[in-house]
């Protein structure tokens, strides 16, 4: 049983870093058209509601909803692989950590734009992935109770 355990880790480890991988280059390698060079924006909530006003369902389902799920995974790994990581406080930690040093590179080095909005969406989809690991966690735990008895 231990065993398969491992290699049951093993597997979702790689996943994890096929995730990351294409993370990387999702944010870092691709082009969007709409952006006009190194610029940033620091002002909670400015994009949202630009995006919102537009009434472009593309441009709202692309950034807004695009960035929640981009880091649901990142909620969901860490709470499998880290146990430590199932608290609360270290999701939004490491959602956040990861969120700025990927919209730093984006600045930096992409010549793309800073946006606070798409850390606070990145750090909400890490949140949702991480709830949504508790959920499942509870329905399994409620699920082999119900059956075992």
């Amino acid at each position: 049983m231990a065993k398969k355990l491992r290699v049951k880790e093993y597997f979702v480890l790689l996943f994890f870093l096929v995730y990351m991988a294409v993370l990387v280059f999702a944010t870092l390698f691709t082009h969007n058209y709409y952006t006009y060079g190194q610029s940033s924006n620091f002002i909670l909530f400015s994009s949202i509601r630009l995006m919102l006003r537009s009434g472009n369902s593309f441009l709202i389902m692309k950034n807004i909803v695009g960035n929640l799920l981009l880091f649901m995974p990142l909620g969901l790994f860490l709470s499998w692989l880290l146990p430590f990581q199932r608290m609360l406080i270290g999701q939004v930690l490491i959602g956040f950590g990861v969120s700025l040093l990927i919209e730093s590179c984006q600045f930096f080095f992409a010549e793309r734009i800073f946006d606070i909005d798409d850390i606070f969406l990145n750090t909400i989809g890490a949140l949702m992935g991480f709830f949504l690991f508790r959920l499942l966690h509870f329905l399994k735990r409620r699920c082999v109770i119900f059956y075992s008895k």
